[in-house]
């Protein structure tokens, strides 16, 4: 790929390119935040006398919030502060800004907190040993239920041959983004200004309205470039602390959090405790029940998204006539966890692939051969009513299982050979919108949406453009706007991008073509775009003409504007098989078959991945050097969930492996190069067919892993990771 290719090439290889953690401004303050020393309790006092005594330093509380706000301004259900009672440990309390980093630290470490310490709820089985009875939704840990069935489930179980009945549990899993959380702001007047690394600029603008009680036109949010983000910079954190500061002190205030505080107050995805049945008669499914114990950490009532999404996952991309589902969304004090790559997917995908295999042995039939009989193919129904669209996993599945075959053929002793598979739902139908700026030279793509390394908006949008107008890369450029200038998206997240942008961009590019047929009157078929020397022209049979000769006068310093939008009608579900809560249908249909060869120890349990190979559903692969990139770098983060990942937390909420000592990513020699496919041909809702590929290739890993472990070993793990000592116990050798 070229350096002109990816326009973040150039800044990125000489250092210049500004990061969250770079952004500083003139006479700008450090900001540092009091953390709660408790996870639960009742706050007594926060007494900032201290930190305000010291030189230059300005700290903000609860107590300060009705001066620097509008009156009636925040939101009740997530203060800013905590004024009463303290949800997890780590909680900002207040916080402080001073002339230097260090002194802002020693600010915050002198204010006086006061909090009586109270019951900490930290294992949500604590909470719900068993499964919660008729009167659990209104416990106060549950802040989210969600309960949908199908059909004559207790007559499916009643008269099955086989039912097979397993609990599994997945822990917490950090993004590991290579940058922390970080942020500049400036308050002028009822204009409220921050620079931070987000996935969603608009977002945080929304967010931000809530919490300060100010008109969104007032609140400007100007994305940085992101270090990495994987879900975990798609909402608000530190901005809202950044800018009470910065109204406080008059001064622009710098935030930004340190790796071990990005641990501590990062939004760490979900863990779980799920119990799941399948009945089955003549070597078929007949019924399946799902039960989902979600911990959510200190969330807040009526954020049942993750319960209601998850739960659908859970039941795997397989064929189930009858069917009962339940989920609890559990509060415990525990920061609030958050949206990781695929949020929860591929956990599911463990919980649904390994029982699945596990179903199919107890039947006595080949697992890969029991999927492919369940298997959804276009036309078939999800268990909540929706129709199945063009959907890959099928061909996937065939083209894995020869492989792993011939893989098993080969391998030696102590190897084993598994498969899994993993579906996933864009967010290709969440709005979006594009302006294309189509100047003498050149073509600017202008959008609020920085690009969170992936190479979606950089090099994804681009090349959309390209196909959609024909010109070449080094003539397309994205610009970056703030909220105040760009158009509107809903953010960098969900495999939206290349999906819903590119959607957007199309529409502008036909916009384009349409202007400028319109200018030469000709045809808009017959327009054609190509670069001759410095010059972008135009071609159409007979005609010949430079964009500089099409423009107006007062369209000569910048260029022909063309605004393309895509916001997508939501797809439904039968909602008479919803008894509770909310459930949500899948926008479009991708899915991937992964295979995986192990080696486990027989002493010690420990797993080594030898060999990895992915087939993956991508309709249409618009530029394929970027998508194999997403694909690779999906299943390196997926094995670090299947086999090392996980955060460990004491019983009264302190996080025991907050740094990358004790927090075990994968290596580079822990990750072999795989082996990558594309299933082309299942056309899904981005343009020209292309499919969302930044989440997909990471769900299927941890059950291809497990599978894999399962093969080599006769270990059936149920919980993640599969650790080296979950392995040695479940082969009894601990």
């Amino acid at each position: 790929m070229s350096a002109a290719s990816r326009s973040d090439l150039g800044v990125k290889l000489a250092g210049r390119a500004e990061y969250g953690v770079d952004a500083e401004l003139p006479g700008m303050l450090w900001a540092a935040l009091v953390p709660s020393p408790v996870a639960h309790g009742r706050l007594r006092r926060v007494d900032l006398g201290p930190a305000r005594a010291l030189p230059g330093v300005v700290a903000v509380g609860a107590d300060d919030l009705a001066t620097l706000l509008p009156r009636g301004a925040g939101d009740a259900e997530r203060p800013i502060f905590p004024a009463g009672e303290v949800a997890y440990r780590h909680q900002p309390l207040a916080a402080v800004a001073a002339p230097t980093l260090a002194e802002a630290r020693r600010a915050a470490a002198v204010v006086r907190v006061e909090v009586e310490p109270g019951p900490a709820l930290i294992d949500l089985e604590t909470a719900f040993p068993d499964w919660p009875g008729p009167d659990g939704a209104r416990s106060p840990h549950v802040i989210a239920h969600v309960h949908a069935r199908h059909g004559d489930v207790e007559g499916a179980f009643r008269t099955a041959e086989h039912v097979v009945e397993e609990t599994y549990r997945t822990s917490s899993v950090h993004q590991v983004a290579l940058e922390p959380h970080a942020c500049v702001a400036t308050v002028r007047g009822d204009r409220w200004t921050v620079r931070t690394t987000t996935q969603s600029p608009f977002g945080v603008r929304e967010d931000l309205s809530l919490l300060l009680g100010v008109p969104e036109s007032s609140v400007v949010v100007e994305g940085t470039w992101v270090g990495g983000g994987f879900g975990g910079k798609g909402a608000s954190l530190l901005e809202p602390y950044a800018l009470l500061l910065a109204r406080a002190a008059g001064r622009p205030v710098r935030l930004a959090l340190d790796y071990r505080e990005e641990f501590e107050l990062g939004r760490t995805t979900l863990p779980a405790v799920i119990r799941v049945a399948t009945a089955v008669r003549d070597r078929r499914i007949v019924g399946r029940r799902v039960r989902l114990l979600l911990d959510v950490g200190a969330s807040l009532p009526g954020r049942d998204f993750a319960t209601g999404y998850s739960i659908g996952f859970l039941l795997g991309p397989y064929v189930t006539p009858t069917f009962e589902v339940e989920g609890y969304g559990i509060r415990t004090n525990k920061p609030p966890f958050g949206p990781h790559r695929a949020p929860f997917a591929p956990q599911c995908a463990f919980v649904a692939e390994s029982h699945i295999e596990e179903v199919a042995r107890v039947v006595g039939v080949d697992p890969v051969r029991f999927r492919a009989e369940h298997l959804w193919r276009e036309g078939a129904t999800t268990p909540l009513g929706q129709p199945v669209g063009p959907f890959g996993l099928a061909a996937a599945l065939e083209r894995a299982d020869a492989l792993a075959r011939r893989w098993r053929s080969e391998a030696p002793a102590g190897h084993g050979v598994g498969v899994g598979l993993g579906f996933w739902s864009t967010s290709t139908g969440a709005g979006g919108e594009a302006r294309l700026v189509l100047s003498a030279t050149e073509l600017r793509v202008e959008q609020g949406e920085r690009g969170i390394g992936s190479g979606s908006v950089l090099r994804g949008l681009v090349a959309v453009a390209e196909r959609a107008l024909g010109l070449p890369a080094d003539r397309i450029r994205i610009e970056y706007l703030s909220t105040a200038e760009a158009p509107f998206d809903s953010g960098v997240y969900g495999s939206r991008t290349v999906g819903a942008l590119g959607r957007a961009i199309v529409e502008a590019s036909d916009a384009v073509r349409a202007d400028l047929a319109g200018r030469m009157a000709v045809a808009v078929a017959d327009v054609s775009l190509a670069v001759e020397g410095e010059e972008i022209v135009v071609h159409a049979p007979g005609v010949r003409r430079t964009v500089r000769s099409l423009l107006r006068p007062d369209e000569a310093s910048r260029g022909i504007v063309a605004t393309g939008r895509h916001f997508a009608k939501p797809n439904a579900i039968d909602e008479r098989r919803v008894v509770t809560g909310s459930f949500y249908p899948y926008t479009d249909f991708t899915g991937a078959a992964h295979v995986a060869e192990v080696s486990v120890d027989r002493e010690t349990g420990a797993v080594r991945v030898e060999r990895y190979a992915a087939f993956q559903d991508v309709g249409v692969a618009v530029d394929p050097a970027t998508a194999r990139a997403q694909v690779e770098g999906g299943i390196a983060m997926g094995l670090g969930i299947a086999l090392t990942e996980e955060a460990l937390w004491s019983a009264d909420g302190r996080l025991l492996n907050p740094h990358l000592l004790d927090y075990r990513i994968p290596t580079l020699g822990e990750v072999p190069v795989p082996e990558v496919t594309f299933v082309e041909g299942f056309l899904g809702a981005g343009p020209f067919g292309a499919k969302g590929l930044g989440e997909p290739p990471i769900i299927p890993v941890p059950a291809a892993v497990a599978a894999a472990v399962r093969d080599a070993s006769g270990a059936h793990v149920t919980e993640l990771p599969l650790s080296a000592e979950r392995v040695a116990r479940t082969l009894k050798l601990l």
